[in-house]
């Protein structure tokens, strides 16, 4: 064992200590104010650690942080990132040997489990540790030399208090940009940090990047008025992670390109997982349709998330490749499309190209038929999806072994998707020529959706809606908990988010729902009749052919509620399986957390799985840091280009009346809620107008408690619309900025029949 002091590591021992140790000791060495310490170079408890104890007792440091520098913590062979122990507030002799021991354990433990699974070879890794002063910091933070948005400039996030928070991506912080080439002139800042500490920082980073030779991510703190460099790590260009690091790499320009009916089944900023795995799924389900239906003749001939893709992290759909069905067959138009995922027709301005050349009749002929035979095989499509999911399982003792089993999985997980956009694109192809024929009599495209809702009220057999009266079932103890997880527990609020725990694995969530049916005093749900359809076609003068798609728009509704269901279902398995995955790799220290998986992509899971790169918990732990921010983004509804988020300014719509669609009749006039979270759900109350940004099944527990329903996106045919008709709330959609016109407290009037929202 050696110990050197920070600043005085012999250079034989460099390369031997560590990226911790190594970083601050150049820090030192460069003339940076660091919190006095020292660094145990291979730390052992039955020989060393009564020598350690006595070089701190003699040091005076006092209270001092107690971080591990293991040898191969930064290395490419082991991935030991976060298993290693940092101990704060470590006070006098007990503390430290305490702290020591826990070090050491930590190494151990790693090494026994990496070694149990045959993962690193024989490789010897060494503990040491970093003895430092133990700050008291009115704040502290992380800083940036190159913001990972923009390299000219400088990013700086700072918390109140100690840093520990920040740097592990549990706390919100304040960011600060400050431009590179600007750091003489004068520096605004708001709390935590002054103006002053901001500018000393901005400019000691640069100093340190030329020090280091590289980009560096500075971990810093401010007591007394004096700034601190606590930790210097170097970063390169693939180290940083972006807002629009998943954007898809293929041109789009011209397209047409809409954030409708795909942001209704997975609203909001998604996690790099489930891009990957629940949105890869849609999106090869899309793409094999459009290849079985002739539209491509190869299913490589349209590249990975070419129909479904993220743009910041939100999720869009390229209606291009859709409108290649109106050359490649005789029956779908366009049109049809439009109306199927947009909910009416695209203007002149808002028309993408058609991929794609027209085929001979014949062709087309042919893939009509193979089109109509896709969308009616409606029985033969619940028996696929039955025996494909009813048994589905992942399974898996270890890493490897389970990471192979999920892998081998997403075959299913595809097969699915596509399965479910036969049932998908039948009810949508019914509900279109509902619509159609409706709007060639009306000439009134919003008079024609509020007639098309009332066609579609009171539909039975439709598991979404059984999930509120089986709710009502177990608050009265008329059905056992246990049933109604096996009917829907694998339901959830933006459930298609594998972040998203499914109802039998969040009990703490189904309690609040439990809690929210018993306090709104709900009534047994009654069965209802099916509207007289007859009767509608006489009050509003249409005939039979409006009838009979009415019909099978109907029918479409509640099989693709089914399909919509074992889909969930084969992604419920998926959540369970990355869980349990996430629990290996945290045990053996290849994350710092279980929810750091889902900021890795399924590639980048199997480098850990396997024992290798390390760097990619740096990335996990950006990502989730930048997915903050993705959240606070908001998009328009149509795009000819990649889509780019709106400026805040022009997300607001002028005036007291907003104007969407028309989801769900009946009018009301109440107390608005802005929910944009389970949390915000959660204080609901009975008589309550709840705005959000989209209607989700996994809402549906809070629909007996509200009078009404507004959101930011959502169509007819979403799921959430579905149940809101079924208990006759009113409920207006594409009120784009909602949640940002509308305040908690407001009190609005929502007229679901002619689409509109009114602030009283």
């Amino acid at each position: 064992m050696k110990i050197f002091n920070l600043g005085e590591i012999d250079e034989r021992y460099l390369n031997l200590v560590g990226g911790k140790a190594r970083g601050l000791d150049k820090l030192v060495r460069e003339g940076f104010c660091v919190p006095a310490g020292f660094v145990i170079v291979d730390l052992n408890i039955e020989t060393t650690l009564d020598k350690a104890v006595r070089y701190y007792l003699d040091s005076g440091l006092d209270r001092v942080a107690v971080r591990s520098s293991a040898s191969a913590e930064d290395g490419v062979d082991f991935s030991f990132a976060g298993q290693f122990v940092s101990v704060l507030n470590v006070q006098g002799e007990k503390d430290l040997r305490d702290a020591l021991a826990k070090c050491i354990a930590s190494l151990e433990g790693a090494t026994a489990k990496a070694y149990s699974e045959k993962f690193g070879g024989n490789k010897k890794i060494t503990m040491n540790v970093v003895v430092q002063q133990m700050l008291k910091p009115a704040c502290a933070g992380v800083c940036f030399t190159c913001d990972p948005s923009n390299p000219d400039n400088i990013l700086v996030e700072a918390i109140e208090g100690v840093g520990e928070a920040l740097v592990s991506g549990e706390a919100c912080a304040t960011q600060y940009c400050v431009p590179k080439n600007n750091l003489d002139a004068s520096i605004d800042a708001a709390p935590p940090m002054s103006a002053k500490h901001l500018k000393e920082l901005c400019a000691q980073s640069v100093q340190a990047q030329v020090a280091f030779s590289t980009p560096l991510d500075i971990e810093w703190a401010v007591q007394d008025d004096r700034l601190y460099l606590l930790q210097a790590r170097p970063i390169t260009t693939q180290d940083v992670c972006t807002e629009d690091e998943f954007n898809p790499k293929h041109d789009i320009t011209g397209h047409a390109v809409t954030r409708c009916n795909i942001s209704e089944m997975l609203p909001g900023a998604v996690t790099p997982l489930s891009i990957f795995t629940t949105v890869y799924a849609i999106d090869w389900g899309i793409r094999k349709m459009l290849h079985r239906i002739g539209a491509n003749k190869k299913m490589k001939e349209l590249p990975d998330f070419a129909c479904a893709f993220p743009a910041y992290g939100h999720l869009f759909m390229d209606l291009s490749p859709l409108y290649a069905m109106s050359k490649t067959t005789l029956l779908a138009k366009k049109e049809d499309v439009d109306m199927s995922i947009c909910g009416r027709p695209l203007g002149e301005d808002e028309q993408g190209i058609i991929l794609g050349r027209k085929p001979w009749f014949g062709a087309r002929l042919r893939n009509s038929i193979r089109y109509i035979t896709y969308i009616m095989s409606q029985k033969k499509t619940r028996r696929r999806l039955k025996k494909l999911t009813d048994k589905f399982a992942i399974k898996g003792d270890c890493p490897v072994e389970l990471y192979s089993a999920i892998d081998r999985a997403r075959t299913v997980a595809n097969e699915v998707a596509f399965l479910h956009y036969a049932t998908s694109g039948f009810s949508g192809a019914m509900s279109s020529a509902v619509t159609n024929a409706l709007n060639k009599k009306f000439n009134d495209l919003e008079k024609s959706r509020a007639v098309l809702a009332q066609l579609l009220e009171r539909i039975d057999g439709i598991e979404s809606v059984d999930i509120l009266a089986s709710l009502y079932k177990v608050a009265n103890g008329l059905m056992a908990r246990d049933e109604f997880m096996r009917r829907h527990g694998h339901r959830a609020i933006r459930e298609a988010e594998l972040r998203s725990p499914g109802w039998a694995q969040d009990e703490k969530a189904f309690d609040q729902y439990l809690k929210a049916v018993t306090e709104s005093g709900m009534q047994k749900p009654e069965k209802q009749s099916p509207p007289d359809l007859r009767a509608i076609a006489k009050e509003h003068g249409f005939g039979g052919k409006v009838i009979y798609f009415a019909k099978k728009a109907r029918e479409g509704v509640r099989n693709r509620e089914f399909s919509k269901s074992k889909l969930i279902r084969v992604f419920d398995v998926f959540k369970q399986a990355y869980t349990r995955l996430a629990v290996m790799l945290v045990g053996l220290g290849r994350l710092p957390d279980q929810d750091a998986i889902y900021f890795l992509t399924h590639i980048e899971i199997k480098e850990l799985a396997a024992g290798e790169n390390p760097a990619l918990v740096k990335k996990a732990l950006q990502r989730r840091r930048l997915l903050k921010i993705q959240e606070q983004l908001s998009f328009a509804e149509i795009y000819m280009h990649m889509p780019v988020p709106l400026d805040a300014q022009t997300v607001v719509e002028s005036g007291d009346i907003m104007r969407g669609t028309a989801v769900s009749r009946g009018m009301v006039t109440g107390s608005a809620r802005i929910v944009k979270n389970s949390e915000d759900a959660a204080k609901l109350q009975k008589g309550e107008i709840m705005v959000a940004s989209f209607t989700d099944i996994g809402w549906s527990p809070y629909y007996c408690l509200i009078d009404g329903l507004v959101t930011e996106v959502g169509g007819a045919l979403s799921h959430g619309a579905v149940v809101a008709r079924e208990y006759a709330l009113p409920l207006v959609s594409n009120i784009v900025g909602a949640t940002q016109l509308i305040k908690t407290g407001d009190i609005i009037t929502v007229d679901g029949g002619a689409g509109t929202v009114r602030k009283v």
